[in-house]
């Protein structure tokens, strides 16, 4: 920890005197000058400015992995620290006193600084009966019954995208018939959904995809380029939905998907509320349960920064001195 009389650089002095100009409390200054502080003291730079060009995002991300594992810092205070860094680095790139500003490509989710628990989890039996009751007419209307054949498939591909290859909600609202190669599987996720990468389907799962898109009547089938992959559905009319507008199958949207999974899950008899952040946490804790590497987990999920994963590694590693205790 940074001690009083720790030496801050010249561009961190000149920027809390900018602070001070633009009548910021001193209360503000004395904790912009502690965080600064502290971060200078974990990279090593003091009063030379030169190696402050150097510093990387690889950097930033070494010291708040530092706050949250050894000092146990919590989302509220790293956030606050953030928000110090991203303010003083971008006055030092809009000042020209830096080339490349280190905080660009570290974006702080709190997501990545919060535990995940076994609640956030979707439990194996859960999924087994959200397949069965997919797979069955049980409870249903007649005419919920009737649609039963067609809906299905749609609804199995979709939670399967979710459990098996971790996909969020939007990637799988953004899927179009281009992304998608039928003949080998390939799926390719795309660039506007911030996290595009390629991985190819479980041969279980290719031909769910193929008998989802061959029960969809041939007049409302998507089959451009540009169409949609999951279509929306008209219970009054017991078919796939067609835009007008858009001259194409109508898509499914995120909001759909949410109510899709709340239908599913209630008609399982599942009462605990479960979203799609379920199925992608799951899937990520299996695959570190697996022994999946983390550099490779990163690359399917196409993550920007290993941070991201770091909720998931505490949950296994507990999960294994827990075994290794009642072993003992």
């Amino acid at each position: 920890m940074p001690g009083p009389a720790f030496q801050l650089p010249v561009s961190a002095e000149r920027y809390l005197e900018y602070l001070q100009s633009r009548q910021r409390k001193d209360s503000t200054l004395k904790r912009y000058r502690y965080d600064l502080a502290d971060f200078f003291r974990y990279i090593e730079v003091a009063a030379d400015d030169k190696p402050i060009k150097k510093i990387t995002t690889k950097n930033v991300e070494g010291y708040f992995s530092l706050l949250h594992e050894s000092r146990d810092y919590q989302a509220r205070t790293l956030k606050r620290i953030h928000t110090v860094l991203c303010r003083y680095f971008h006055y030092l790139y809009e000042n020209s006193l830096i080339e490349i500003d280190p905080m660009k490509n570290f974006s702080f989710d709190e997501a990545i600084w919060t535990e995940i628990k076994q609640s956030d989890l979707v439990e194996e039996n859960e999924e087994k009966r959200l397949i069965n009751s997919l797979l069955s007419d049980l409870g249903m209307s007649v005419k919920q019954a009737a649609a039963r054949p067609m809906l299905a498939p749609r609804n199995l591909v979709i939670l399967s995208m979710l459990s098996h290859y971790g996909l969020r909600l939007h990637e799988l609202a953004a899927l179009r018939m281009k992304n998608i190669n039928q003949g080998t599987g390939k799926i390719s996720i795309p660039e506007e959904t911030g996290n595009p990468r390629e991985f190819h389907l479980l041969s279980k799962d290719k031909a769910r995809l193929h008998h989802y898109l061959k029960v969809i009547p041939q007049a409302v089938r998507p089959q451009k380029a540009t169409d949609p992959l999951f279509v929306a559905f008209d219970f009054q009319r017991q078919t796939y939905r067609w835009s007008y507008g858009l001259d194409a199958p109508k898509y499914l949207t995120e909001i759909a998907i949410q109510k899709m999974i709340r239908e599913e899950r209630k008609r399982a008899g599942i009462m605990r509320a479960i979203s799609a952040r379920h199925f992608r946490h799951t899937y990520i804790i299996r695959e570190l349960r697996k022994g999946t590497a983390p550099d490779r987990l990163q690359r399917l999920l196409g993550l920007q920064s290993p941070l991201t994963l770091l909720p998931y590694q505490r949950f296994v590693e507990k999960e294994k001195l827990i075994k290794s205790s009642r072993r003992g």
